[in-house]
């Protein structure tokens, strides 16, 4: 499987607009990822979502930016206390 995977991956990396040349799954990998999810996916329903829905959720969301912090606070240090440091 993990082979299988990266190998999904580096179709996924060929689809994107900047590479050169778009690379295919073969029939043998499809039929492996079939055996797979079919294992996977014997004890569900169609309409249930799961954890791989919620990843896939998250790798198509846009970059989020850091967020700011409103207000910077002094990181306090046990001798502020003794010197009258705020």
């Amino acid at each position: 499987m993990f082979e299988l995977n990266n190998r999904i991956n580096d179709v996924l990396d060929s689809h994107k607009p900047e590479a050169k040349e778009k690379k295919y799954i073969s029939d043998d990998d499809l039929k492996l990822m079939s055996a797979i999810l079919s294992v996977f996916t014997k004890e569900y329903s169609s309409t249930q979502t799961s954890a791989f829905d919620d990843f896939l959720k998250e790798q198509e969301k846009p970059a989020e930016k850091p967020q700011q912090q409103s207000e910077k606070k002094p990181i306090r240090l046990p001798d502020d206390d003794l010197y009258g440091g705020e």
